[in-house]
């Protein structure tokens, strides 16, 4: 449009173009625009220079980027704060902390209102003195923050130097000044930046907390982690995915019984705020744990059992936290519903409810019943569904030494359907017989149901007692 003369591009229109490919990282086109731009004659403004060292530092070049503040200075184009940020930001970037804090200094000489800058080109020396009409912002701050890298002494003194000025923090200040302090190892005044951020009026945020969750885990401080995120829900404020993912990644093993519940609550509630998370580490994990159950039996572990667990809407976690809520072991008898798994799921998901019933078991709580495994109801001559009972069959009998009977199989008479005449049932899913609907020439229906005896189940946990 523009070779056609319907179009004349403006300094507008080449400054957002620049804006875009900085904002994409794409610093060579970026350069490319400008190039364009002026042999267009086409005068560069604050904003396009602003954004050309922008795209410089988000790719790490500082050194260029300084090259282009001084080319700006250079074609008498005043410098604005954001300038400055973006530089500043360019050092941090390249982990060049001095140098930023020496930019910024030569910015407050003289109370703002004169810089000096003198960097070696590869033409020779540049040496450029100027008046900066403009103070430093809340975003030159939080910049100079993360310059400060595990330095709390000249954090806090940044934080002073703010209130002095009649700058406040915000919310990234807060959050920056959580990290640098978990960067130093002191969690406890990591942690306690959130309560001074309250008492201060700002109320503690999801970047908040997830610093200080991020600081706690990797101090392994994981019962804090935990509770943070137990007081992020007090407060009513949402965790974001990388809150979660931080949670749920805290653990490189499980030891006990609560940590799963710890992890597999969080696992639930993230579901359930609509985030779908990628829970092949999670699963790793819970199988590991419910693993622990073979190996403390003194028997070999079955390396072939240790398979894919499905993909990511499996319902193998689903299964596994509704088997391990707290008070489901208050029933007087268990029952493992593993319908719907595969063998491998479903040989993870009884041997999580075993280990379950080991450790409560050592905290003082008896076995009451006999523990009941549901297959379901399932068509003679299923294939999959008999691979599923010959694993459990195998894992309790053959590895764990236990009793196991089955109660089937067994063909009802009646063919088991979901009530949908009557929704307003108290149980609308209430499972109906109803004799009229068997489907002609279909294979008769199986109910197939496994029990691990109470006897057998005392004598297994007295055993482990005792060795």
């Amino acid at each position: 449009m523009e070779s056609t003369g319907s179009l004349k591009l403006d300094v507008f229109t080449y400054s957002t173009m620049i804006k875009v490919f900085a904002d994409a990282r794409m610093w060579e086109m970026a350069l490319g625009m400008k190039q364009k731009m002026l042999e267009a004659g086409v005068t560069p403004n604050a904003v396009t220079w602003s954004s050309l060292i922008s795209a410089c530092a988000k790719a790490g070049l500082v050194d260029e980027a300084f090259v282009l503040f001084e080319e700006m200075i250079v074609s008498n184009c005043m410098p604005n704060s954001q300038c400055f940020n973006v530089l500043l930001y360019a050092c941090v970037k390249a982990f060049q902390y001095d140098r930023a804090f020496r930019l910024f200094e030569s910015w407050k000489k003289n109370e703002y209102g004169s810089i000096t800058n003198r960097q070696n080109l590869s033409q020779g020396s540049l040496e450029v003195s100027m008046k900066v009409p403009f103070r430093p912002t809340t975003s030159t701050y939080n910049v100079l923050m993360k310059a400060c890298g595990t330095d709390d002494f000249r954090a806090r003194g940044l934080m002073d130097e703010m209130r002095t000025a009649g700058i406040f923090p915000n919310h990234i200040t807060w959050s920056t000044l959580i990290g640098v302090y978990g960067g130093s190892g002191d969690v406890k005044r990591a942690v306690q930046i959130l309560k001074t951020m309250r008492n201060s009026g700002v109320q503690p945020d999801v970047v908040a907390y997830t610093a200080a969750i991020k600081v706690c885990v990797k101090q392994r401080e994981l019962n804090l982690a935990f509770s943070l995120f137990a007081e992020m829900q007090k407060y009513q404020v949402q965790p974001n995915m990388v809150t979660y993912n931080t949670l749920l990644r805290a653990r490189t093993r499980y030891g006990s019984l609560e940590e799963v519940q710890q992890c597999l609550s969080i696992y639930q509630h993230m579901r359930k705020a609509g985030f779908k998370p990628n829970d092949y580490y999670l699963k790793e994990l819970i199988e590991e744990w419910c693993e622990g159950i073979i190996q403390d039996n003194h028997r070999p572990q079955n390396s072939s059992n240790r398979r894919d667990l499905g993909g990511p809407q499996s319902l193998l976690l689903e299964k596994v936290a509704s088997h391990l809520q707290k008070g489901n072991t208050d029933a007087q008898s268990i029952a493992v519903d593993v319908r719907g798994l595969t063998k491998v799921e479903a040989r993870i998901v009884v041997l999580a409810v075993l280990r379950m019933i080991k450790e409560n078991y050592h905290s003082g709580e008896l076995v009451r019943d006999d523990m009941l495994i549901i297959l379901g109801v399932h068509e003679v001559g299923d294939k999959h569904e008999f691979d599923v009972k010959d694993t459990i069959i195998k894992l309790v009998r053959d590895n764990l030494g236990l009793e196991i009977v089955s109660l089937g199989p067994k063909i009802p008479s009646e063919i088991i359907r979901i009530n949908v005449e009557n929704p307003f049932h108290p149980n609308p899913n209430l499972l109906l017989l109803d004799k009229t609907l068997r489907p002609p020439n279909r294979r008769p229906a199986v109910f197939q149901r496994l029990k691990v005896t109470r006897r057998s189940l005392y004598h297994w946990l007295q055993k482990k007692i005792k060795s």
